[in-house]
């Protein structure tokens, strides 16, 4: 089993980021958030460290954050885009905008392509991993029926768009996510046709509960635009043991691939903390065929304080599973 780290925080972290530590612990892949606004004015900063990291031997992921907020979970991640183009932002079942752009909107499409072919131009990565992406969604609210939206949901089913949440209108969601993804595969792999390209859809351990648009885990897989799945496990948010959260999210995923071999790998929360049990999970996971686990994130993992006694036994724990 291959192990990987997130490292997150932008570039002041890329900063902090000690890569012969990491190489000695035995951490094989880097998954480096990039992030719309630090893209604007330090993207030499991030090219270089993902150059120096590639150098060093590591495969290099990017995920880009915030660019739109449509491929990014964290709503506190400030979008410059979403900030200037209110226009083209998803409209709720209300009538009023949401603070995410619709990927449905021509527009932002065609801005996003465009970012996503200049840092695989400038980023030296092997593939790009699409984290959430999703429409908004709430108890009481849900997007979007924004003109676009809505022609190309009565192009598709010859009604009008329902106020009401109802299966077509999932359905029709799923389809535009599966759309989005297609678009930004088929931007970064026009500069380079060997990056692959994954999809982490929305952290779950029911599929059926999701309303998102990431929901339908074999549409994706089947898509020519994705290469493969990275399954966050949330065995801390769902309260469950992470052995049973494991193997549940393993088997959910094997089984969403019905006639394809495309990788499922897991993200796990990781501290030095004993509650969060990473070396009984990194081998929980090995045990269950798992191909790849991402450790989330850096400064959780090596800069909390307890980190210097705990890196030694996560190199020998990285060194079992990867026998």
């Amino acid at each position: 089993m291959e192990v990987g780290i997130c490292i997150a925080g932008g570039v002041d972290e890329l900063n902090r980021v000690d890569l012969d530590l990491l190489k000695q612990v035995g951490i094989q892949s880097l998954f480096i958030g990039c992030y719309e606004n630090e893209m604007r004015w330090q993207a030499g900063q991030v090219a270089t460290f993902v150059r120096d990291a590639a150098g060093a031997g590591f495969e290099i992921c990017m995920l880009p954050w915030g660019y739109g907020k449509v491929t990014d979970p964290d709503p506190a991640i400030p979008s410059l885009y979403v900030d200037t183009h209110r226009d083209q932002l998803q409209t709720d079942s209300r009538g009023r905008r949401c603070a995410k752009a619709c990927p449905n909107n021509p527009q932002f499409l065609e801005w996003f392509a465009s970012e996503m072919r200049t840092a695989a131009w400038m980023l030296e990565a092997r593939g790009f991993l699409w984290d959430e992406p999703s429409f908004y969604h709430s108890r009481t609210t849900w997007a979007c029926r924004c003109q676009y939206c809505q022609r190309l949901f009565y192009a598709a089913e010859n009604v009008h768009m329902p106020r009401e949440m109802n299966e077509q209108v999932r359905a029709f969601r799923r389809f535009s996510i599966v759309m989005f993804v297609l678009a930004a595969t088929a931007a970064v792999q026009s500069v380079d046709p060997r990056l692959y390209s994954l999809v982490m859809p929305r952290p779950t351990l029911d599929t059926a509960m999701d309303n998102s648009g990431t929901g339908d885990w074999g549409q994706l897989l089947e898509s020519s635009a994705v290469d493969g799945l990275a399954l966050y496990v949330p065995w801390q948010e769902r309260g469950v043991r992470p052995d049973q959260a494991i193997a549940e999210l393993h088997n959910l995923g094997a089984r969403k691939q019905k006639n394809t071999t495309k990788p499922c790998h897991l993200w796990l929360p990781a501290s030095p903390r004993p509650q969060d049990r990473v070396l009984a999970n990194l081998i929980t996971a090995r045990d269950t065929g798992v191909p790849r686990v991402v450790l989330t994130d850096y400064s959780t993992l090596f800069r909390a304080p307890a980190s210097q006694g705990f890196i030694s036994r996560l190199h020998d724990t990285i060194a079992r599973t990867s026998e």
